[in-house]
């Protein structure tokens, strides 16, 4: 007899993950992943209780991937490049970032924002204008730029030509600038 083969759930949420690069929000279905997979659906339904709970599963997947592709880069990493990363993100990966952030489901937690990965605040904490200008308020820094970011990142997203790496860096460049400025001013 043959062995029986078991399907993580770490299996099935990487494969949900590639399904959901190549395909998009739309072909994430039982049947779907289970073909990707070369299963039957019996092994999703066993991992998960519904399509609903693996989707959920599979954002918290997702929002790593995110992260980490947002955090990483050839050695140090400084403020800036996380945010040319995140621009580039929604440029390169489309189906994960209308996932992550374009979907009706998408909430915002202003509580959260400022928790979102310790990286980019440590990343801001070490950063040298921020060093140099005795600039404390890291969360609000973050917020403001990511606010930004975001917004930029969506009309990359949106754009039929998007901007390029280098433009997106001047645009975040002297947009960091000006809210750096703006947060050592005395108010």
């Amino acid at each position: 007899m043959p062995p029986k083969v078991i399907y993580e759930k770490e299996t099935l949420l990487k494969t949900a993950l590639s399904l959901l690069r190549d395909k998009g929000q739309e072909s994430l279905t039982a049947r779907n992943i289970a073909k990707r997979q070369g299963c039957s659906t019996h092994p999703i339904y066993s991992e998960f209780n519904s399509i609903k709970e693996l989707k959920a599963e599979l954002y918290k997947v997702s929002y790593e991937y995110f992260t980490n592709f947002i955090t990483t880069g050839n050695g140090k990493i400084d403020f800036l490049d996380i945010g040319v990363n995140y621009v580039l993100f929604s440029k390169k990966e489309k189906n994960l970032f209308s996932f992550l952030f374009l979907n009706k489901n998408f909430e915002i937690n202003l509580e959260d924002v400022g928790k979102i990965d310790r990286k980019i605040i440590k990343s801001i904490r070490e950063d040298e204008y921020v060093q140099n200008n005795s600039i404390e308020n890291h969360d609000e820094i973050f917020f403001n730029l990511w606010v930004f970011a975001h917004g930029l990142a969506t009309l990359t997203y949106n754009s039929k030509e998007p901007f390029n790496e280098k433009v997106i860096r001047r645009i975040l460049e002297k947009t960091g600038d000006l809210i750096y400025k703006g947060m050592t001013v005395k108010q």
